[in-house]
Parts: C-alpha cells; sequence; structure tokens
C-alpha cells in the first residue's frame, strides 16, 4: 500500500474473472465454480457454488496475434514489484513469476508457476520442487535470457525484508523464519514461525512476484522504476509516464497449451495499456473500438451500453470498499462508546439502493465476498445494527451532551469506486446520530500521506483489492493492515487481546476452525468497538469486445498468470 494503489481498482478489475482448467493449470477442474459466471452476448449468467461458469464466449480454436487494448484511470508508479502499489500491481504477474499460486476466491484453483510441485513435511516447513526452463524474457537492464532458480527467490524475499513500507513484507517479515536453496539451486525450503493459514494465498500473491537476482543488483534496481527483466509471459517494451505501457510475448515463456497441439503461450502479442484518467474518455473509447474491455459505474450504465451491442458482460462481486477509519489514540476515538456510536451511525442499505442501484451488500469486518468468513446477514443485524437513536445515547453516556464534534478527512472529488457518492450519505448519517462533523477535504496526494503517516483522528477512506480476510483483520490491530506501523492504528492498541487473538487465528490451518476463530474474533472486535469499519462491496459490470475469447474470470488476481485466452480478428 503506497501513494496511488486505490486508482488501480477501475483497471484492475477486469482480472477477477472465473478461470476454465487450462494447460498448466493443476487441479482447476472446467466445472468449478465460484460465485458468477457470464453468459455469451449481452446477457450474463449468475452461477451459485454447485453451478457451472466459464470464460468470455469461445469462437473456433484459440489462435496467436493481436494486442489487447486497456484503459487505465491510474498511472504505473513502478514495476518493481517489491515497492509497486498503483496500476503496476495488475501487471506484476503478466511479467514476473511466483511458486505457486492458490486463488483466493476459487478453492479449486492452482497454478503452478514457478514451482512444479511443494512438500509440507511439518506445519511450518515448505520444499519446493523449481521447474527447469522458467526463462527470462528480452530486457533492457542487461539481465541475461537464462532460467530462474531458488537463487533468485532467495534474493527477491531477501530485498523485501529490507523493505518495511512495501506490501509483501506483513507476509515474508513476519511469518518467513528462514529460508535456503539446495545446493544445485533445484529445490527451495521456507520455514515459517508457526503454522499460517494465508500461506498459500501469500505466496503466490501479485505482490510477491520473484525477480531474477539480476536485476536487484545496486546497477538496476533503482531502473526498475520504468523498466522491467522477468521470466513472465510478458516483457515491458515501453513505458511513458501519464501515457502508458506497451508489454509484448516473452518469445522464452516456458508454457504451452496441451489443449491445442503444444501451442506456444501467450496466444496474444502483447497488452497495450492506455492512461485515461476520465471515466467518459474511457467509455468513448471503448464504444469506438479503441478499447478492448471497459468496467462501467453501475448496473444502469452497464445496461444502457449493452443495447444493440453484441458485448460479453461480466457480473462479479468486487473485493474492496469505502471504510470508516477511526483512529483510537486519538479523542474521541479512544472511548469504545464513541465508537461504537458510529457503527451504530451507519445505516449500509442507504449506499446499496443510492450509490449501486441494489447491486451491492452490507459489509461487516469482513466483506461478504469472501465467503464464508464473513459473519451472515443476521449476525451483522446483531453486531452492527443501524441506530442513531442509540448511538445519541451512547454520546450522551460517553460526554454528558446530545453530540459531539470530530473531523474527518477525506480525498476530495474523488470518483475512485464511487466515493464522491459515499460521502453526503455517510456525513449525513453521522450527524443525523449526533456527531458534529467538521469536514477536513484533501488533496488525493495529501490525504494519502496523511493516512499513511495516521496523521489523522478520522477518516472517510479509499481502499485497494483485498482478496485475503487477513487484511480485513489486520485493519484491527496496533500495527495496522500492512503490520508496519502505517495507514492504521486497530482497537487493539487499547486492548493487546485483541491483538494476540488476530494473530493466534492466523495460525488455525484447519478450515473449519479457522471460520469459527475468525467469526469469534470479530464478535470480539464489535464488543469493544471496531476502529474500522467496512461500508458495503458491490458488484462490477465489466464489458468485453466480441473479439475477447475465453478471457478467465472468478478467481481474481489468479487470472493474471493464465495466458490461454485469446483475440479474434
Amino acid at each position: 500500500m503506497a501513494a496511488g494503489y486505490w486508482d488501480k481498482i477501475t483497471a484492475q478489475r477486469v482480472s477477477r474473472r472465473r478461470v476454465l482448467q487450462s494447460a498448466g493449470v493443476a487441479g482447476a477442474a472446467a466445472g468449478a465454480v465460484w460465485l458468477v459466471g457470464c453468459g455469451g452476448g449481452s446477457s450474463n449468467k449468475t452461477a451459485v457454488p454447485g453451478g457451472t461458469s466459464g470464460a468470455t464466449a469461445a469462437k473456433g480454436t484459440p489462435k496467436q496475434g493481436g494486442t489487447y487494448r486497456v484503459g487505465s484511470t491510474a498511472d504505473f508508479d513502478t514495476f518493481d514489484p517489491y515497492r509497486g502499489i498503483a496500476a503496476s500491481v495488475g501487471y506484476f504477474p503478466r511479467l514476473y513469476n511466483v511458486l505457486v499460486n492458490y486463488s483466493a476466491l476459487d478453492a479449486n484453483f492452482r497454478f503452478d508457476d514457478l514451482s512444479t510441485k511443494y512438500e509440507n513435511p511439518d506445519p511450518t516447513t515448505y520444499i519446493f520442487s523449481i521447474r527447469d526452463g522458467v526463462k527470462v524474457g528480452p530486457n533492457p537492464l542487461g539481465v541475461p535470457e537464462r532460467a530462474l532458480d531458488a537463487s533468485d527467490i532467495i534474493e527477491s524475499y531477501s530485498r523485501v525484508l529490507t523493505l518495511k513500507e512495501s506490501n509483501a513484507y506483513g507476509f515474508l517479515g513476519k511469518w518467513m523464519e528462514s529460508q535456503t536453496a539446495s545446493p544445485d539451486n533445484k529445490t527451495y525450503t521456507f520455514k515459517s514461525p508457526k503454522p499460517y493459514a494465508y500461506f498459500q494465498n501469500r505466496i503466490g500473491s501479485p505482490i510477491n512476484t520473484i525477480v531474477p537476482k539480476e536485476a536487484l543488483s545496486d546497477a538496476n534496481v533503482e531502473k526498475l522504476k520504468q523498466q522491467a527483466a522477468g521470466a513472465g509471459a510478458f516483457s515491458l517494451k515501453s513505458y511513458t509516464e501519464g501515457q502508458g505501457a506497451e508489454l509484448v510475448r516473452n518469445p522464452n515463456y516456458y508454457r504451452k497449451d496441451t489443449n491445442n497441439n503444444n501451442a506456444q503461450l501467450p496466444y496474444i502479442d502483447g497488452l497495450s495499456v492506455k492512461i485515461i484518467t476520465v471515466q467518459d474518455t474511457l467509455l468513448t473509447a471503448f464504444q469506438s473500438d479503441q478499447l478492448d474491455t471497459y468496467s462501467t459505474t453501475d448496473v444502469n450504465q452497464s445496461n444502457s451500453i449493452q443495447q444493440g451491442h453484441n458485448y460479453t458482460v461480466v457480473k462479479d462481486p468486487v473485493n474492496t470498499f469505502i471504510a470508516f477509519t477511526m483512529n483510537p489514540t486519538k479523542k474521541p476515538w479512544d472511548d469504545d462508546r464513541i465508537r461504537k456510536a458510529a457503527s451504530l451511525a451507519i445505516n449500509r442499505k442507504e449506499y446499496i439502493d443510492r450509490v449501486y442501484q441494489g447491486e451491492a451488500k452490507a459489509n461487516g469486518l469482513v466483506h461478504w465476498p469472501q465467503g464464508d468468513l464473513a459473519l451472515s446477514d443476521d449476525e451483522l443485524e446483531k453486531y452492527q445494527p443501524y441506530d442513531p437513536k442509540q448511538a445519541r445515547e451512547l454520546i450522551k453516556a460517553a460526554t454528558g451532551n446530545d453530540s459531539i464534534d470530530i473531523t474527518i478527512m477525506y480525498p476530495a472529488d474523488s470518483d475512485i469506486e464511487q466515493h464522491k457518492l459515499h460521502k453526503p450519505i455517510f456525513m449525513d448519517q453521522m450527524k443525523s446520530a449526533g456527531f458534529n462533523v467538521k469536514e477536513d477535504p484533501q488533496s488525493f496526494g495529501t490525504w494519502l500521506d496523511n493516512y499513511t503517516k495516521i496523521n489523522y483522528d478520522a477518516s472517510l477512506s479509499l481502499n485497494q483489492v483485498y482478496e485475503y480476510a487477513e487484511f480485513n483483520m489486520d485493519f484491527q490491530h496496533s500495527e495496522g493492515p500492512a503490520r508496519n506501523n502505517i495507514y492504521t492504528v486497530g482497537t487493539g492498541k487499547l486492548d493487546p487481546s485483541i491483538d494476540a487473538e488476530i494473530d493466534r487465528v492466523k495460525t488455525l490451518t484447519n478450515h473449519e476452525e479457522f471460520v469459527k476463530g475468525m467469526h469469534d474474533l470479530q464478535v470480539k472486535i464489535y464488543e469493544k468497538g471496531p476502529s474500522f469499519l467496512p461500508l458495503v462491496s458491490p458488484y462490477s459490470f465489466t464489458l468485453f469486445q466480441p473479439r475477447v475469447k475465453q478471457y478467465p474470470q472468478g478467481t481474481g488476481a489468479s487470472a493474471l498468470y493464465v495466458n490461454d485466452w485469446y483475440l479474434e480478428a
């Protein structure tokens, strides 16, 4: 998490899709589903667990050629995967590799990448066998076009340990006790201090990709700001700040399509990413067939755009949200009653109806697309009811007054995730519950700097894409969501037992015990008064041009590793 991350969400929505079984995807069954699939043409098909789903409609045999054209509202901040936060993150899986990727959204999906297999001989040891022939592509950094090995993993992860601001540090800095390579660099061993429930998710995260060690040399590491060298499916051909980036097929890419006569992957020649900061301009570019995909602002726009066209539309739950963040080290948020009053002030149905036209659901401390880790609707009614009268009673009990003065900062005039539409609703709800709000609108950069440094009393906050519930819980931890004392101070600062329970639940690797532990943990935080309150998570409606075939869906960021989709002339 760093400057500009939230801007990437619009461009990255296209990645949160379902994927079919493809060459090299171990364990991804063609009939396995998550929540929502799609149909062809201008209709969509909603699937539920146990049903069937698919990718954008296929026609004929996959073929090579064509450039996939994408518009991004955010610029690329860097191509260094351990510092990148903005639009770059959605392209790290295109450029680099991971050991193995498991989808956070589809338990049936596994993508063996740099590792062909791994063993787990005890709860804290993971031994990976390294694949031969995962070869670095052409690059401007002078990195040899050679096969990656375990030494590259050692160097990559070691660098993360020097970057506490890295989003990967919360994993490697906290959960890697040691790492070793075999003498021939064909085996890599990772040891954790304790069992870790999120290991499979974090080891294959896009923010945890592996860079060839030569690219991390003193001579090259700063060049990763605008250049890249990796063994992923694509190579970075060019980048122009404020304009966009061109990615081209890596001719050394190791994977072939066994379902199509061992055809070389990827099928497409490359990706063209244009920086387009105005939503209306993005739409115009899509409608004039200058872009291959467009993420609509809401269901009404989606329905309108589809009229008379043969676009494919994909409806997906969105793993992000607007949230209210309170700093419990500052008054009045150090009082449990005031934090509980803020929770009681929030009417989530109003956001669902007014911002998303019904195409959203209320969040608890874990957002609802996280499935069984989130509390049920009935439990949410119990633990976070909408009751402005009771909110006023808590304020009266805490202060002796009928109302209380508070200051709330927020990024001014931000269209990201409809923040601008959330803000007036939120302010009205808070005022109705007895909070005298002094609004503190700030430029995006100023707001993010203050949010990063925890220089605020309270914030109506943008948030990035969270595919793991671990981040939700760490927002309530005293060390914050990246576990490096930036962005937020959680309620655990006031009650160390919350910190201890957050950390304990992460060690529960039995799924049933883990789910129960997560539910009990959320109830414990509600009893104390949460310091971080997600509002709602919506559905997205993403349109594709008819030429896009077999684009993967429903596995979240895992789709970025799959390259058997293609473009029809």
